[in-house]
């Protein structure tokens, strides 16, 4: 799939929500985002990154640390978020970590309430407050993050991981349907992105090269093409595609 160009006009003005914005491909996304003249709200819990993109951009970032997977903080921090900025015009979940290595075999019921945490009951609590704090614009859209591992079922040992990330599939077509005609929303399902996330799963450059050679693009992916895809589904050059799941993936 090609992506045509998303319409930098568009985002001008426009405030949207990223979860993770501040490291990886939501931080490429925050990035692109604010490159089309979007006011981008960052939520994550990385201090110093959050301090650097607001040191770079003062009037244009809305950067908060907040832990996405507590229903109470999610609540709080868009309660403030609405007072200093007003609605919201789109949303992009992408907070989401990997989580320990753990087979059912070694099941640990406290490392999968931590990776369920993060990675699907955080898309429930941030999509209810923005849905609850959105703004009457057209065009209004959210991206959640999933990933191919929702598929293919990922690394063994990634039980829980893959096991979130086939949940935001169905999430995404679920919430799909309920907000149409209003609010479109779709996902992204990455392949193996060059991240930190990945190299502290793919340390080893033996590993890396292994992983590239199954990849019929012969080669990981970047943030930034996961981001381009992202803005793509944010911007109206999508405007008739609501409830999809969209590969990013190199092939696989």
């Amino acid at each position: 799939m090609q992506f045509a160009p998303a319409p930098a006009s568009f985002f001008a003005g426009r405030k949207i929500l990223v979860t993770g914005g501040a490291a990886g491909i939501g931080r490429a996304t925050t990035d692109l985002l604010l490159s089309h003249g979007a006011q981008v709200a960052v939520w994550d819990l990385q201090d110093a990154a959050l301090s650097d993109l607001s040191d770079a951009h003062p009037d244009m970032v809305h950067a908060q640390k907040v832990d996405v997977s507590d229903y109470a903080a999610v609540e709080a921090a868009m309660a403030k978020l609405a007072a200093d900025w007003g609605p919201i015009d789109h949303l992009m979940n992408n907070a989401g970590i990997i989580g320990r290595r753990m087979s059912v075999r070694d099941y640990d019921p406290v490392e999968l309430d931590r990776v369920l945490g993060v990675n699907l009951r955080s898309a429930f609590h941030v999509s209810h407050a923005f849905v609850s704090n959105m703004s009457a614009r057209e065009g209004r859209s959210i991206v959640n993050l999933s990933s191919i591992a929702g598929r293919t079922g990922g690394m063994v040992g990634n039980i829980a991981y893959a096991t979130t990330k086939g949940a935001i599939a169905s999430f995404t077509v679920a919430l799909a349907k309920e907000l149409a005609p209003e609010v479109r929303v779709n996902a992204l399902a990455p392949g193996v992105i060059d991240t930190a996330i990945q190299k502290d799963v793919f340390a080893d450059p033996a590993k890396i090269e292994a992983m590239s050679n199954v990849i019929p693009m012969h080669r990981l992916g970047t943030a930034a093409e996961v981001a381009e895809a992202a803005v793509w589904l944010l911007s109206p050059a999508s405007s008739y595609i609501t409830a999809v799941l969209v590969d990013v993936s190199g092939g696989r």
